[in-house]
């Protein structure tokens, strides 16, 4: 378990450090440095709305964003501690767990300490679509689909085994 929570609290960290570096080294928001021209580009942006920018604008979101949150750290939080973490067939749900937790608490944490309330994007890959988006928001979407990797293909692999 300990390695797990080590795990989260890195990538929480990676998260809050980029975020601190965009808000730290741009003056404004929209300002935008190039990485790879009109394709991936770092883009300082304040996102008062949720996954695409959706909800953007309304009155006080980031009270109901951290109910959301609130409640996703609780499932979450449970999961994680009621999962074996000596069983290595669990290696991907653990992997999941981690980056749903780390990811919901890098954007808990803009939502309560940002003066706004709102989170801090940057990762704008132009070349794909127009959303700009954060390393929480990353850890968010890659966990999202290990978890249903592993619940629709892996454990019914484990609990066949286990009934077989």
């Amino acid at each position: 378990m300990k390695k797990w929570i080590a795990i989260i609290l890195a990538l929480l960290g990676i998260d809050q450090l980029t975020k601190y570096l965009v808000v730290a080294n741009f003056s404004y928001e929209g300002d935008t440095v190039a990485v790879i021209r009109n394709f991936f580009h770092i883009t300082y942006v304040r996102n008062s709305g949720a996954v695409f920018g959706m909800f953007q604008g309304l009155a006080e979101t980031y009270v109901i964003f951290l109910v959301f949150v609130g409640i996703a750290l609780i499932v979450f939080g449970f999961m994680f501690y009621k999962t074996n973490f000596t069983d290595k067939k669990l290696f991907w749900y653990h992997l999941a767990l981690s980056l749903l937790i780390a990811g919901a608490l890098g954007n808990a944490v803009d939502r309560v300490f940002q003066f706004d309330h709102n989170v801090v994007d940057m990762i704008d890959f132009r070349g794909i679509w127009s959303y700009v988006f954060n390393f929480a928001d990353m850890c968010l979407n890659v966990g999202i689909a290990i978890f249903l990797f592993d619940q629709f293909i892996l454990e019914p692999k484990r609990n066949k085994k286990i009934d077989g």
